[in-house]
C-alpha cells in the first residue's frame, strides 16, 4: 500500500511539472566574428506567440569584454506584414561606472534582458516581425559605427503581462 502511495505522489508530480505551460517565447540570433552591423537583425513572430492578450517585450544582448562601449544605441522596430507599427531608438547601459559589465554570466560573457515594450497588444492579422539594429557613434564622428565586436548575439522575449 505506501508503495502505490510513493508511486501516485511521484505520477503527481511528474504530471504537474509536464503539464505546466512555459510562458513566453525567446529567439537569439548568433552574431559573425565582427559584431552587431548597422543591418536590422529581423524575428519573425510564429503567429502562437501572438495571443490578443498584453505582452512585454524584451531585447535580450549577449556580450563578453571585447565590447568597447559602456553604453549601446539600438533602433527596434515592430512590424505588421509591410506596416511599421512602432520605431524606437533606444538606450542601455552596458557597464556599471566602475567598468563592470552589467547582466547575468558568470564567465566573460554577461546577457542582459532589457525592457522594451510593456503591455503591448500585437495586431494578429498579419505576420508580426521585430528588427533590432545598432545605432552606436564615436564621440565627435558623425558617421556611425559599422560594426560592433563583443555583440555575440542579440535576442527578443515575449512574456505575459502580469
Amino acid at each position: 500500500m505506501k508503495s502505490l502511495k510513493i508511486k501516485t505522489l511521484f505520477f503527481a508530480i511528474v504530471l504537474s511539472l509536464t503539464a505546466c505551460k512555459r510562458s513566453g517565447y525567446t529567439e537569439y540570433s548568433i552574431m559573425a566574428a565582427q559584431g552587431l552591423g548597422t543591418k536590422p537583425i529581423d524575428f519573425i513572430l510564429p503567429k502562437d506567440v501572438i495571443t490578443g492578450s498584453p505582452q512585454n517585450i524584451f531585447i535580450r544582448l549577449q556580450n563578453d569584454n571585447n565590447y568597447p562601449y559602456a553604453n549601446i544605441f539600438l533602433i527596434a522596430e515592430i512590424h505588421s506584414g509591410e506596416l511599421v507599427i512602432s520605431k524606437d531608438t533606444l538606450e542601455y547601459a552596458m557597464a556599471s561606472p566602475n567598468g563592470e559589465w552589467l547582466g547575468k554570466g558568470f564567465t566573460e560573457v554577461k546577457e542582459s534582458k532589457l525592457w522594451w515594450k510593456k503591455e503591448v497588444i500585437l495586431p494578429q492579422d498579419n505576420p508580426i516581425k521585430l528588427s533590432i539594429a545598432q545605432a552606436m557613434r564615436n564621440n565627435g564622428d558623425p558617421n556611425g559605427v559599422t560594426s560592433l565586436k563583443g555583440i555575440l548575439s542579440v535576442g527578443i522575449s515575449i512574456e505575459e503581462f502580469r
